[in-house]
């Protein structure tokens, strides 16, 4: 399996809770290597406290971690591109952020991280301001936010605006808790997920499953979704081109088209 794209890692060495060193992040380099990964967006996270007394900071810190990750890609020959922007948890400075930091994916779509136990109130229209710069929100992990596993209703909003999701591997795995796997496998039988990506941190705890989503995503839908989600989705969002993005209905009484068909096939 090849061609792979992983849209969310943290592979940058010593810039955040991901890769600790150089030697992690070879090694995470070739696990994703070895399972057809080409292309690798890295996504240090980025917050507050990290540009609380300006971006100059964060950004040498981006920028020594870049040098350092691409020499190792060149060193050991590794067949993988990467680009390297980040993951926004939404915070007061973010007009800062777009304003003076490189951290646009394809130059128009902007990861963007909620804290796992609270969104906004004004969420709809924090979106919309974002919107009217030209700039698409794709909803990292919406599956592991806690008010949204709670009603899932209030994401629809967001996903109905244009927003991209995107899912972590480990919750199709049901590594990341049971509540952030059932709300993972409610928005795919709905037609609410639009890119799946690692999220990997490092060899442990939080690795890579890359080809792992892949063959599950394979086996219970087919090949031709598994390809939009880790492939083409990906690839669109790398060189900012339009991603369909249809209205959805989140509601938890609604029954998915693919519920739907399983009934009138059941003998």
């Amino acid at each position: 399996m090849n061609g792979l794209i992983d849209i969310h890692n943290h592979m940058l060495p010593a810039v955040d809770d991901g890769a600790k060193t150089p030697e992690i992040a070879l090694s995470m380099l070739k696990d994703a290597v070895s399972m057809g990964v080409e292309h690798l967006v890295v996504t240090p996270h980025l917050y507050e406290a990290d540009i609380i007394k300006g971006t100059g900071e964060w950004k040498a810190k981006i920028e020594a971690g870049s040098r350092i990750l691409y020499s190792l890609i060149e060193e050991h020959q590794l067949p993988v591109k990467v680009t390297v922007t980040a993951e926004v948890r939404y915070q007061d400075l973010l007009p800062v952020i777009l304003e003076e930091l490189d951290v646009l994916i394809g130059g128009k779509y902007l990861l963007l991280e909620f804290p796992f136990h609270s969104v906004p109130n004004n969420l709809e229209r924090i979106i919309y301001e974002i919107t009217r710069k030209g700039i698409i929100p794709i909803l990292a992990h919406p599956e592991r936010i806690k008010p949204w596993q709670q009603a899932p209703e209030r994401l629809a909003e967001l996903i109905n605006m244009g927003c991209p999701t995107q899912v972590d591997i480990g919750s199709l795995l049901g590594t990341l808790g049971p509540n952030s796997e059932k709300l993972a496998n409610f928005l795919l039988e709905r037609d609410a997920v639009h890119l799946v990506g690692s999220d990997s941190h490092n060899m442990d705890s939080r690795k890579l499953y890359t080809k792992p989503g892949y063959d599950w995503l394979s086996e219970r839908y087919d090949n031709e979704y598994a390809d939009l989600l880790l492939k083409d989705n990906p690839r669109k969002i790398i060189t900012g081109e339009p991603v369909a993005v249809y209205p959805v209905d989140l509601t938890a009484s609604r029954t998915s088209w693919r519920e739907k068909l399983l009934k009138i096939l059941k003998p």
